[in-house]
């Protein structure tokens, strides 16, 4: 029994005295505590306060001919979305607009029919078609959402205004009519029996009733052809022709009926008299007959007269994994060169390889260079085999040039490198050079676009952004791969710029390095 204890209490204080060691160990690298603990704490509090929780605004231009019926309507529904809509003007020319569109400087452009009004009274629907140049599914998900709130809304502004309309003039109109055509036929027996009396009343009372029918359908008419609805009068050129034969009715109702007095049989005028009563008579049966086919619209049609139609730039249809694969390959290529380049000075730091180099005839940029190029070599070999995984496996599509996505490839292995040997420089252990590679990794992951479009972060938090080669690789690689793009001048210069920035840098400090470790 007691050599059974004593085996348990020897075990323990062997146990505990490697415990104690490692937590002396531990507690001893003080800045790398605080490196674990405070890094992606920091990481995560600078994204919550650049992340923006707002739907962005889209810049928009109205493609539509000028002088379009349909501009009021559409110009009352940018006031009701100002806060979600940027307009940008109007213009009569689709590819100008295009041109905007492929260039940056808007985000949709709506494309109003020619003959929107004369579509609907033609018992179709007028499409409104929403083009965007998006790649991003969460981007364009939000185009469509947008697009269908836009037309619901213009939607129901036109059907509530006509519902309005027709709860006043539904109930009277017909009535109206019917009254019109029996004092045209009381009339004409009044006249034809020489009742003057009666005649004249008659006329009277049907001069009341085409007032009355001319206020009713006027307003109608204003409505369905754009014009404003309290207004009384509007230029005939903007009427469809349906409508016009409806005002033409009109007019030559109010016409026919003012020739139309007490002349008795046999006086001069007699048949001149009926003969307008004759044209009032058809007049009203025509206008009868055109508010019927104006009525006859369908439905369907009259309570959704305008509907969507996103339309993107890109030909194929992107998946989500389409649109992810580009930016996963780039984060993959950065934290593997980084990573690899970190550890290369710790590494050789520790194993004594250090001292072989201050007493070699290599100078500080030829240990540098080598380091470089095999590096270089090293990652281009992974990212040709991770390409081709992508590409045959996954079927990511591949628009653009290979060679456009080899120079955005290398480019950004030589500036991750740069990012790596700089760490490697100030790192004193080879876990601290991995844990900065994941800081790196992880700030890529969060400031890059990677899930998060850059245009939801505040500005101040931006300039995390563009100081991570990820961000500018992964916009050249989804436009190269995805959008056939060529790389963009100006992206480029800056990646390629930094990574010559990185290489002065750590060729400095390493000269530094072995002149003072030499000394």
């Amino acid at each position: 029994m007691r050599k059974i204890i004593l085996g348990f209490y020897r075990f323990f204080i062997r146990t505990s005295a490697f415990v104690s060691k490692e937590m002396t160990e531990v507690l001893r690298q003080t800045p790398l505590i605080l490196t674990l603990v405070l890094g992606p704490f920091l990481i995560m509090l600078l994204f919550g306060l650049g992340y923006r929780n707002e739907a962005r605004p889209l810049r928009t231009m109205i493609v539509m001919q000028a002088g379009d019926p349909t501009q009021k309507i559409i110009e009352a529904q940018l006031a009701t979305f100002a806060v979600n809509l940027i307009y940008e003007g109007t213009t009569p020319d689709l590819n100008v607009a295009l041109q905007q569109l492929k260039a940056g400087n808007l985000d949709m452009v709506a494309v109003v029919p020619p003959k929107a009004l004369q579509d609907i009274q033609n018992n179709q629907q007028a499409v409104i078609q929403f083009y965007h140049n998006e790649i991003d599914p969460t981007e364009i998900n939000y185009v469509n959402y947008f697009s269908g709130v836009f037309i619901d809304e213009m939607n129901r502004k036109i059907l509530l205004t006509y519902a309005t309309q027709g709860q006043e003039n539904a109930s009277t109109l017909d009535q109206k009519l019917a009254d019109a055509h029996q004092r045209v036929q009381t009339l004409r027996q009044s006249l034809q029996a020489g009742d003057a009396q009666t005649a004249q009343s008659e006329q009277q009372k049907l001069n009341s009733d085409l007032d009355a029918i001319t206020m009713l359908i006027g307003g109608s008419i204003s409505l369905a052809s754009g014009l404003d609805p309290q207004s009384s009068t509007g230029n005939q050129a903007n009427v469809s022709p349906q409508n016009q034969a409806i005002v033409s009715s009109l007019s030559q109702l109010q016409q026919s009926q003012q020739d139309i007095g007490t002349i008795q049989p046999g006086q001069p005028g007699y048949d001149k008299q009926l003969t307008s009563l004759n044209q009032l008579d058809n007049n009203l049966s025509n206008l009868d007959a055109e508010l019927k086919g104006f009525q006859s619209i369908q439905p369907s049609v009259l309570v959704s007269p305008f509907r969507s139609e996103v339309v993107g730039m890109q030909k194929a249809q992107l998946r989500p994994l389409d649109f992810f694969a580009p930016a996963v390959v780039v984060l993959l290529l950065q934290h593997l060169a980084v990573t690899f380049s970190a550890l290369a000075i710790v590494r050789e730091r520790r194993s004594g390889s250090i001292e072989l180099f201050q007493i070699s005839p290599l100078s500080a940029f030829e240990t540098l260079l080598g380091k470089y190029l095999s590096y270089l070599l090293f990652g281009g070999v992974v990212a040709a085999v991770l390409t081709g995984t992508i590409i045959l496996f996954l079927k990511i599509p591949m628009v653009g040039s290979w060679v456009d996505y080899a120079v955005v490839v290398l480019t950004l292995l030589f500036t991750a490198l740069g990012i790596g040997f700089l760490i490697s420089l100030f790192a004193q252990t080879e876990m601290q050079a991995v844990q900065y590679a994941m800081f790196v990794l992880l700030g890529s992951v969060f400031f890059s676009g990677f899930f998060l479009d850059l245009r939801y972060l505040s500005m101040p938090v931006k300039i995390v952004s563009w100081l991570l080669p990820a961000t500018y690789a992964i916009r050249m690689l989804q436009a190269v791969m995805l959008r056939g793009a060529p790389v963009e001048p100006v992206i480029f210069t800056i990646l390629l710029g930094i990574g010559v920035f990185l290489l002065i840098i750590t060729w400095l400090m390493l000269r530094r390095r072995l002149q003072q470790e030499w000394s």
